[in-house]
């Protein structure tokens, strides 16, 4: 009873309704002739594509390479280099801001890090283009200072606002301080582009992935139509878009 709970509401909520009502119009169209085969080509394309973002088909193809290559390269932590981490937005809100998800992920990675190591954290984020309130890293040392940080041990890079901004603005300051070596901090699925990026401008870096967002066992409820894939699809999808964009634009 409970499976079929699950089924039926794995298509009444959406990203599952959408399909269905994909399912219903791809059905109709063939059903009754309708439309040219353009129409019809589409209307498969549409269907299909749903399906497949929202799925853990698409996890296993968009996500898992990416998350799985993120764990391959890191490496242990031991000499007490800085701690360099990539920002990965905000939320602005009326009082100002608060970090995603994905950015205390990796913050509290950092932290625990610089604990161990007493080195410094840097940490790489600006305003978010249609914004002009506060700085992503300004956010990023409230939250820092709230897990026990002092303040002396952040540093805070305010002008990236993309992966290859990141990296760009960084060497600036790591090559006015003569860095030679740091520790790369990032999300797992996000470590692909990055360290592609940091690579082609020549920093020594040494990635330290901060954790997945799919790392569970797959069971038959995933291959269902459901939220978690779907927005997890999309950031793998942004991924790879920017791997293809920037590899285009030679920056990697």
């Amino acid at each position: 009873m409970l499976a079929l709970e699950k089924l039926i509401a794995a298509f009444v909520l959406p990203p599952g309704l959408f399909i269905l009502i994909s399912l219903v119009i791809l059905i109709y169209l063939f059903w009754t002739q309708a439309g040219s085969k353009l129409i019809k080509l589409l209307a498969l394309l549409l269907f299909f594509t749903l399906f497949f973002l929202s799925t853990a088909w698409g996890v296993k193809i968009l996500l898992l390479p990416l998350e799985n290559y993120g764990a391959a390269i890191s490496k242990p932590v031991s000499s007490a280099y800085p701690l360099v981490v990539l920002g990965s937005g905000i939320n602005y809100n009326n009082s100002g801001a608060e970090l995603s998800l994905h950015s205390r992920q990796r913050l509290s990675k950092a932290f625990i890090l610089q604990q161990q190591l007493k080195s410094k954290i840097i940490y790489s984020g600006g305003i978010a283009l249609d914004q002009s309130q506060i700085s992503e890293a300004e956010v990023a040392a409230d939250f820092l200072a709230s897990l026990g940080l002092d303040n002396k041990d952040y540093i805070a890079e305010t002008k990236a606002r993309t992966t290859f901004e990141n990296a760009f603005y960084l060497k600036q300051w790591l090559t006015k301080k003569q860095v030679g070596q740091f520790y790369l901090l990032t999300s797992a699925y996000h470590m692909m582009r990055s360290a592609a990026v940091f690579r082609s401008l020549d920093l020594n870096f040494i990635p330290v992935q901060t954790g997945f967002i799919y790392n569970h066992k797959f069971g038959w409820l995933d291959y269902l139509p459901n939220q978690k894939a779907l927005n997890v699809n999309l950031i793998a999808l942004h991924e790879w878009l920017g791997i293809i964009w920037y590899y285009l634009q030679g920056r990697i």
